[in-house]
């Protein structure tokens, strides 16, 4: 009895071992999982972008911003490219509310990455514009801040048209006419 009682607790005692031994290395693969998912939404960002497929590419970069957290510094500068794409077509299709969520898009994820990670985001704004000297992450992001404070001040922060005069009107403005959640500058 005590041969079988040994015996179970040799077999607890390997099946513990085993099993901390899985979840130390279940780690390293989760964290290449996610590592791996990230190189194929910046690969098909790319080929989004290369191929003027920009509702594709506006798709994967909030789908990026997301976790811009967990991107590379590489990764952040190709959504933030990404976005200035998407604006530069929406001013040309006069799409201002497009252009407006982008540059609150783009804001948000470059105050992010440099607060996250500074110096290797720098490095990688520097790497782009080695690349493509008419690229400055830096000025880009003060010019879409500057114009969305212009255009917040105008319009008292809300992406709606202003309020009817009329106050009976205003009183029955519905909830649903408020900026949605997402489209809302980070806090």
């Amino acid at each position: 009895m005590k041969k079988i009682l040994y015996l179970l607790l040799a077999v607890v005692g390997a099946i513990a071992v085993s099993c901390g031994q899985k979840a130390e290395k279940a780690e390293p693969e989760a964290d290449g999982a996610v590592l791996r998912a990230n190189e194929e939404n910046n690969s098909r960002l790319a080929v989004a972008l290369n191929g003027g497929q920009l509702g594709e590419a506006s798709a994967m970069a909030d789908s990026m911003a997301l976790m811009v957290d967990d991107l590379t510094p590489e990764q952040t500068v190709q959504v933030l490219t990404a976005f200035l794409t998407i604006h530069n077509e929406a001013v040309r299709a006069k799409e201002t509310r497009k252009d407006l969520e982008t540059l609150r898009k783009y804001v948000d994820v470059y105050d992010i990455a440099l607060s996250a990670n500074p110096a290797d985001t720098r490095a990688a704004f520097e790497k782009a514009r080695r690349l493509n000297p008419s690229v400055n992450f830096d000025s880009v992001a003060a010019a879409f801040r500057e114009r969305l404070t212009q255009y917040d001040a105008i319009h008292d922060g809300s992406l709606n048209a202003p309020e009817p005069a009329d106050t009976v009107a205003a009183d029955t403005v519905a909830a649903s006419d408020e900026v949605p959640l997402e489209l809302r500058p980070a806090e």
